[in-house]
């Protein structure tokens, strides 16, 4: 795996886990898009064009649910990296708990992730760069 793009996601993890927006904007192009594909979005996909948009999605969903991302593998595909990722969910008023498992497909561009799509299992976003699980 391209040390510089598996870094480059790692990094991003972290900055999403400790709320890092300056870090965030860093790594994620100006035209960033961040798609929930199919199941991920309860059925129905969702596309979040622009760090603003997708900042502002990730700050309505992380006031209301506590997350914390940890990645369980990442696996470069072409230009492509498919992060399998845990995501460990407490609502903020209930204190309900939930981990879920989803896969991740992550673009880049001059150094910076350009798209990220979200999938309901790991084996849909392999299945999505060729490969099964």
């Amino acid at each position: 795996m391209s040390q510089t793009n598996g870094e480059l996601l790692r990094r991003a993890v972290q900055a999403f886990n400790d709320r890092d927006v300056p870090t965030m904007r860093s790594i994620f192009s100006d035209d960033f898009v961040y798609r929930l594909i199919d199941d991920i979005a309860d059925g129905a996909a969702a596309e979040f064009r622009g760090q603003d948009a997708v900042l502002r999605w990730w700050r309505m969903w992380t006031e209301t649910l506590a997350a914390r991302v940890e990645i369980q593998t990442l696996q470069e595909v072409n230009d492509q990296v498919v992060a399998i990722l845990k995501v460990e969910l407490t609502g903020a008023a209930s204190g309900a708990g939930r981990a879920l498992r989803f896969g991740q497909v992550s673009s880049f561009r001059d150094g910076r992730i350009s798209r990220q799509d979200a999938y309901y299992t790991a084996n849909e976003a392999l299945k999505a760069v060729g490969l099964a699980e």
